[in-house]
């Protein structure tokens, strides 16, 4: 999450907690009672994750928790955490988008050195080695954050190797008995105008008719292509989105995911479907005329208030029933930083109340969020961290990329207490 982004977070946290707190012992104490009462096992079972009532159910039908991890920084980098800049390129800023007009404009790279690199950092930055370490940590699921630019070119035509890498990424979650969540982490014309979707030129989803059109065919065209495969747990429609820039999600989101969920439900009945409200519960709309089937609700938690860490997972706790979303609820980022205590406090909070999770993220360059020292408290974000001085692509060598490239593998990368955490629990 970008760092300007959390800072928001952190102003707009204070009011929605004042208003809530009075409701928020009542609804603690349900959600208690409720977290105590999860059946263990449903009757009917077919070898996909589902969703019934607040809770998960693994494809034998028993109750089942996301513990994961997102794979960040691999499909989409992102400007404070990658190993690249585009030097004076346009805005300065990296982005997915950026960063391949920046390669393009480089007198130095031909279009097919350009591929070449592109398949170099794919092929180091994440390795079969990383799926077996993480599921050797005890957990059982990747986020795999990509973007439509991952699949398509510029005129949004489908290229002929779109899938080769989640394919891949697939196969080695099989390989290790772990499940991939496919997260839309920027659709076309982005819906966030964040960084992180791969591109901040603009807030163009909403009321663009083929940026829609075509979001709903990347999710047909996922939808064909693994209806049939357990090892995809999930589908999550889109990342972190906005109503309008710098504005939280709101009914026309969900709006457009409803749209979403019928164009996928037409294709493949069996996948669960994650409907994320961003940034809390109560940006999210109340979902019972939708009529869906199968969903889970999705958060995103960075605590950068002056709340603990527990006041603001009760705090989203409190929310989440004050919505009266009846339904499972899946953390799909959070982060406690350079405190332990608090991550195993978040890890127990989440298993006391059978909250599934995937932590942000796997590995990360701190390069640039360690040397903030505005930002001291967010000084770790990877289980793995790598510590290198990036490259601007806008006017380097292809050697000199290729070298910045190679050294992305993890085992360049240091394990952080995140690692202990996970390597030290009793999963």
């Amino acid at each position: 999450m970008k760092i300007f982004l959390r800072i928001i977070i952190t102003v707009a946290i204070l009011p929605f907690a004042v208003a809530l707190f009075p409701l928020s012992l009542t609804y603690l104490t349900l959600a208690y009672f409720n977290a105590n009462k999860r059946p263990k096992q449903r009757a009917a079972a077919n070898g996909f994750i589902r969703a019934e009532g607040r809770n998960l159910y693994d494809g034998n039908g028993n109750i089942f928790q996301i513990k994961g991890v997102n794979l960040g920084n691999w499909f989409v980098p992102e400007d404070w955490m990658c190993v690249t800049t585009v030097g004076n390129f346009e805005t300065g800023v990296y982005t997915q988008r950026r960063g391949i007009a920046a390669m393009r404009s480089n007198p130095n790279l031909s279009e097919k050195q350009i591929y070449d690199l592109y398949e170099t950092y794919m092929q180091t930055y994440i390795t079969k080695e990383d799926f077996e370490i993480i599921s050797k940590l005890g957990l059982n699921t990747v986020r795999i954050p990509f973007t439509y630019m991952n699949l398509s070119d510029d005129s949004k035509t489908f290229k002929a190797d779109a899938f080769k890498y989640l394919d891949w990424a697939i196969e080695m979650c099989k390989k290790y008995n772990l499940f991939a969540i496919l997260d839309l982490h920027g659709a076309p014309g982005s819906q966030n105008q964040d960084q992180h979707s791969g591109d901040d030129s603009g807030h163009n989803l909403y009321g663009n008719a083929e940026n829609q059109n075509f979001t709903v065919q990347i999710w047909e065209k996922i939808a064909d292509r693994y209806k049939d495969n357990k090892t995809v747990a999930a589908y999550d429609l889109l990342n972190e989105p906005r109503k309008a820039y710098k504005k939280f999600a709101s009914k026309l989101n969900f709006d457009f995911y409803d749209r979403l969920y019928r164009a996928i439900r037409k294709i493949d009945f069996n996948h669960l479907i994650l409907i994320e409200c961003f940034t809390f519960p109560t940006h999210g709309t109340h979902i019972g005329k939708y009529k869906w089937d199968n969903v889970c609700m999705q958060y995103h938690i960075y605590n950068l208030t002056p709340f603990s860490q527990l006041f603001a997972l009760r705090f989203y706790n409190a929310a989440h029933n004050f919505m009266r979303y009846r339904l499972p609820v899946y953390i799909g980022e959070w982060n406690a930083f350079s405190n332990k205590k608090d991550w195993i406090k978040s890890l127990d909070y989440f298993d006391k109340m059978g909250w599934s999770y995937s932590s942000w993220t796997y590995k990360a360059n701190k390069y640039f969020y360690s040397r903030n020292l505005l930002n001291a408290k967010t000084s770790t974000w990877g289980i793995y961290e790598l510590d290198i001085a990036p490259v601007d692509i806008s006017t380097a060598s292809y050697e000199e990329i290729l070298n910045k490239y190679l050294q992305t593998s993890t085992a360049n990368a240091k394990a952080s207490l995140v690692f202990d955490v996970y390597n030290q629990r009793k999963f």
